[in-house]
């Protein structure tokens, strides 16, 4: 289960930042992404490491033609997330490096239509 979320609005920039906060550990408080589960679509609602490192175990658990399709699905996600932030925070010190995470993710997202999901994660893991 997802923890919680904090909206964060940026009214100069006219735009809407949403943190998924990694649900806790009750014993030690460290934060844990569930097992992947390859029949599970990723809710993706930002591009950290977090949501990166999640579609990336879906990525190598998948094994069937649906499983891709979500896949896909969760790398669009990520692309028009990136693409939303290169619009709007044009002055933003982290530019470059969401514009290469753009096309990375561009780049995985042709890589799982070729049915090659280890390829792909490994695109995205360079970004970790």
């Amino acid at each position: 289960m997802v923890g919680a979320i904090r909206p964060t609005i940026h009214l100069a920039a006219l735009s809407v930042k949403i943190v998924v906060e990694p649900e806790q550990n009750g014993r030690n408080g460290a934060s844990h992404l569930p097992e992947a589960d390859p029949e599970r679509i990723v809710s993706v609602q930002d591009f950290s490491p977090e949501t990166l490192r999640s579609v990336i175990a879906h990525l190598e658990a998948s094994t069937d033609f649906e499983h891709l399709v979500y896949r896909e699905a969760e790398l669009d996600a990520i692309w028009t997330i990136t693409g939303f932030f290169l619009v709007n925070e044009p002055r933003s010190s982290e530019r470059e490096t969401v514009r290469r995470l753009h096309a990375g993710v561009h780049r995985a997202h042709d890589l799982v239509a070729a049915s090659q999901p280890d390829a792909a994660a490994a695109v995205l893991r360079a970004f970790l």
